[in-house]
């Protein structure tokens, strides 16, 4: 019973890990956007802009294409995209967290606001780093 689970939970991460890897692509395509709207915007401005959120995209498309990578080949190496992917957005969320409690106006605590994506994500993340670490603890990443 406990090895059909594993095995079943090492070929649904597997699936899922390829899924991951495309979304990796997807996000790195989208923070590469974001860089050059930041440049364009600040071209026009003459004023620096705030690269929180695309740095934030760059690292997190990273780690997720690592891990989607990791997922795939089922090892136990994962881990720790995983874990920097959950430690990052924890990171990302206080540093949001700080600058809406400085925050001055409206359109400040806009700025400092997470998106719901962005926290429907980390659910994901937590869960599928959760069930990776279960799965190393069961046998099935290698």
């Amino acid at each position: 019973m406990l090895t059909t689970f594993s095995t079943l939970l090492t070929w649904g991460l597997r699936l899922f890990g390829g899924f991951w890897l495309v979304g990796g692509l997807l996000a790195l395509q989208k923070a590469r956007q974001a860089y050059l709207i930041d440049n364009f915007l600040e071209a026009l401005s003459n004023e620096k802009e705030d690269r929180l959120t695309s740095r934030f995209l760059l690292i997190g498309s990273l780690l997720t294409l690592f891990s989607g990578a990791g997922l795939l080949i089922s090892t136990q190496w994962v881990l720790i995209p995983l874990a920097l992917l959950v430690l990052s957005q924890l990171v990302y969320f206080r540093i949001k967290e700080l600058r809406f409690q400085q925050a001055t106006n409206d359109e400040e605590r806009s700025d400092a606001t997470v998106q719901p994506s962005t926290e429907n994500a980390f659910i994901v993340s937590l869960v599928v780093a959760i069930a990776a670490f279960l799965c190393w603890r069961l046998g099935g990443l290698r």
